[in-house]
């Protein structure tokens, strides 16, 4: 009797089970890789976007108090927390912290009152209002809320500090810092300071 030659039906089934399984790993595979992969390239493209905002932000600070003169803290910036007024003692080293800053200066239209606020979800607004710094008015967002998640979400801290500065490594020093604080993908805390040069008190 001749012996049969090439595939029996039970080697050619026991080929597709080996290969289905291999299928299913490697699928596996991918599915794993795609749910790694694509929340931390979104995670870094919006850290990149509110590092860029932050940047945008230090120079409209530049122009808080400026044309104004013996501009001071309470009378032409002024950080609020919940609408709330924040005082900020004279000593060196004091501290306000809140969710909106407001500040006065002067250019060719005359005196303007300009602002940021920071809502509850990590946002950060730009605002506008009137010049006894009242009437707050949302104009545009400059920081999106927090794509992380409503649990991750840390709202944005504004805060200004009564110590002695240098901007841009000059030996001009000024005698307020401002400070916003927020809070990157992997919840590292990330601070933006701005020496505010046209204040003296």
């Amino acid at each position: 009797m001749k012996k049969q030659g090439g595939f029996t039906l039970i080697s050619l089934l026991v080929g597709l089970l080996i290969s289905s399984f291999l299928l299913i790993g490697m699928m596996m595979v991918y599915r794993n890789t795609i749910q790694v992969v694509v929340p931390a390239s979104e995670s870094s493209r919006s850290d990149g976007e509110r590092v860029s905002a932050l940047l945008s932000t230090n120079m409209m600070l530049q122009a808080a108090g400026f044309g104004i003169e013996n501009s001071s803290y309470g009378s032409h910036l002024r950080i609020f927390k919940s609408s709330a007024f924040v005082p900020l003692a004279t000593s060196e080293g004091s501290v306000a912290s809140g969710d909106t800053v407001l500040w006065l200066s002067k250019d060719f239209n005359g005196t303007q009152c300009r602002g940021l606020s920071a809502d509850g979800e990590g946002g950060l607004w730009q605002v506008s209002c009137d010049l006894d710094m009242q009437n707050i008015k949302l104009t545009s967002r400059l920081i999106l809320p927090s794509q992380y998640g409503a649990e991750q979400a840390t709202p944005i801290t504004i805060i200004a500090k009564r110590v002695t500065c240098y901007p841009f490594s000059t030996d001009i020093s000024g005698r307020l810092k401002l400070v916003l604080v927020f809070h990157n993908s992997v919840a590292r805390q990330i601070e933006s300071s701005t020496c505010l040069l046209n204040f003296v008190s």
